[in-house]
């Protein structure tokens, strides 16, 4: 059995490393995320694993990915960058993984205190804004739109059903978006290619590796969309450490997002969900340090499992 305050113990790195990252595992380096270097390789694959299922995202073609992906990661990047990691292959020098992280306490703003989930959706809805432009007032004035007639025309080349889902978003985001409690929150994806490597789940026990072990701290949260034929909402709620479910689902939201149609074409069943899942932070880094242990060569000769 391996005790709570000996898992970061598994992880201290086996030789000395690049000053530039955190630390190595294998042939992968793992640092802090830079925007001005790395903004556009995170943004595509944000996009890319977009849609349930990890294929990139239909409704947004190639042209408006980078956009697209700074709407997801923006606000994580602008109030928690702290918590921003990036994973590089190190014979390629390819960025292929991160992990957005946030605290979750609220966000001190010129109103007041707001919560970070409040904080984190309109910070989005304001990035969107950048990007696209206010597209829901210029679809039918545009020409009052003239000072932005190049996000205008941009947002409109992107094709209808692109429009509809930004303005889906704009006007949906809130009711759809899940509930979730005061407590760190993260996102993580990996490039195909490189997962089962123990990348993954290295980025999150680092992220949770970050907090004291107070009672402000002891649940963790991430939002998933869940659908049949993918990872469905019954994938997480399965997961179990030492007999104990991992997750438990603190709200869930049906998104209108996909018409029948998308769903049908994408296998993406009846019913598409944004859930927030929440975990007892202990449990959740007992859970991934036994994966990454197992899935890395490297650390897996040294681990007491």
């Amino acid at each position: 059995m391996l005790a709570a305050n000996n898992l970061i113990e598994i992880f201290e790195p086996m030789a000395p490393i690049s000053k530039q990252y955190l630390f190595e595992m294998g042939n992968y380096g793992f640092r802090v995320y830079n925007p001005d270097k790395d903004e556009e390789a995170v943004c595509r694959l944000c996009w890319n694993n977009a849609l349930p299922g990890g294929r990139p995202f239909p409704l947004i073609p190639e042209a408006g990915a980078v956009s697209f992906g700074r709407i997801v990661t923006g606000p994580f990047a602008q109030y928690a960058g702290d918590y921003f990691y990036v994973v590089d292959d190190l014979r390629t020098e390819e960025l292929v993984g991160y992990l957005t992280g946030a605290e979750g306490s609220d966000v001190t703003t010129k109103k007041g205190m707001v919560p970070w989930m409040q904080w984190r959706d309109k910070s989005a809805e304001q990035i969107a804004e950048k990007e696209f432009g206010e597209i829901s007032f210029k679809l039918y004035l545009p020409m009052l739109g003239y000072l932005e007639s190049r996000k205008f025309l941009y947002t409109l080349s992107l094709g209808g059903r692109a429009v509809q889902f930004l303005l889906h978003a704009k006007f949906n985001n809130s009711k759809e978006m899940p509930k979730a409690p005061p407590c760190p929150e993260y996102h993580f994806h990996v490039k195909a290619g490189h997962r089962r490597q123990g990348i993954g789940s290295r980025l999150i026990a680092h992220f949770l590796s970050q907090f004291p072990n107070k009672k402000k701290y002891r649940k963790i949260c991430a939002q998933v969309t869940v659908c049949a034929g993918h990872k469905s909402l019954e994938y997480y709620t399965g997961l179990t450490c030492e007999g104990k479910k991992l997750w438990k689902v603190y709200d869930k939201r049906e998104t209108a997002m996909y018409s029948a149609s998308e769903k049908r074409a994408w296998g993406l069943g009846p019913v598409v969900e944004n859930v927030s899942l929440v975990a007892d932070r202990k449990r959740l880094l007992a859970y991934v340090s036994k994966i990454t242990s197992a899935e890395s060569p490297v650390l897996s000769t040294t681990s007491q499992l």
